[in-house]
């Protein structure tokens, strides 16, 4: 029998939609007990996975022609052959870290998974996605060296990433709108009136916080509301990360901004999204992700969200 005295090892699994730049997770990955699982991604219905150098390039040239792109959940397959590892290298238990499963059901796969696993697999559906569940990603590896145990794990991962402020810039809803995240009547109005629409998440759903009439004032706004939540954030040192698609330097520049004019500690992290949101957001988006709570939350003054269709 193992030692109760012993520091339980615990493992930490997640998916792509968590947006790891590649820096963390070559840092993750140096350490046992951590696997990124791949969502994959169909392409004028031909399925492009990670391990395609390709696939980026692939997905922007689709999104700029209007042709169909779907997403899918991981095979309950992947999740179970990482569980498994996890199983066969001796650690006592894995904490599954997804993105909401009001978006994805990813979380259901992950459930199917693990029911033929020798050890406890904990399932945290982190209500986020992007960099909002990839701090909570980081929050499980950081409980999990310390020699946490599988609640405590699970709990820094789902309060970090139910803390992370969320701000999203699209130009339109009609990307959103094909993948079932935002009601055709939503999108209809947006459309017609030319809206430039700012988005969060609130309960693992997608709301619109503001409506700017033009892109101009939607950047401004986005600049506005983002710099007020990253002044505001709790952590002394909080991540800002800037999410792109396509547009690194405009990702960046747009993170240095906020930076330099309201939290000169903040790190800065600047992310491609995974083609697994790209395919849901469209070209032209940008996403801040700011770490922790903050006294000016984006979501101040949100209405209840809408529910979105989830993936198959």
């Amino acid at each position: 029998m193992p030692d109760a005295a012993a520091p339980r090892r615990v493992a930490v699994v997640t998916d792509s939609a968590a947006a790891l730049p590649a820096s963390w997770v070559r840092a993750f990955e140096t350490a046992p007990g951590f696997a990124l699982v791949d969502m994959p991604v169909l392409i004028g219905g031909q399925l492009h996975t990670d391990a395609e150098a390709d696939r980026a390039s692939s997905l922007v040239l689709a999104l700029a022609e209007g042709r169909p792109v779907t997403t899918s959940r991981p095979a309950p397959g992947q999740l179970r052959a990482a569980y498994r590892r996890f199983e066969d290298e001796g650690f006592d238990a894995v904490v599954s870290v997804h993105l909401s499963g009001e978006l994805s059901g990813t979380v259901g796969a992950a459930r199917i998974a693990r029911q033929d696993i020798g050890i406890p697999v904990r399932i945290v559906d982190t209500g986020s996605a992007g960099m909002g569940q990839g701090l909570g990603v980081r929050a499980a590896l950081e409980a999990a060296a310390s020699g946490a145990g599988t609640d405590a794990v699970a709990r820094a991962s789902r309060e970090t990433a139910q803390r992370a402020q969320v701000l999203i810039r699209v130009r339109s809803l009609e990307t959103l709108r094909r993948g079932g995240r935002v009601h055709p009547t939503t999108a209809m109005v947006g459309s017609m009136l030319q809206l430039k629409p700012l988005l969060s998440l609130a309960e693992g759903r997608i709301v619109t916080v503001e409506r700017p009439v033009s892109l101009p004032r939607a950047q401004q706004r986005f600049m506005a509301l983002a710099g007020e939540a990253l002044a505001g954030a709790e952590p002394e040192r909080p991540v800002l990360c800037v999410h792109h698609v396509a547009d690194p330097h405009g990702a960046r520049e747009i993170g240095e901004l906020l930076v330099d004019r309201y939290r000169p500690e903040a790190e800065l992290v600047v992310s491609e999204l995974p083609p697994v949101l790209s395919a849901h957001v469209g070209l032209g988006t940008k996403a801040a992700v700011i770490e922790g709570p903050t006294s000016t939350p984006v979501t101040h003054g949100v209405n209840a969200p809408q529910s979105p269709a989830r993936d198959p």
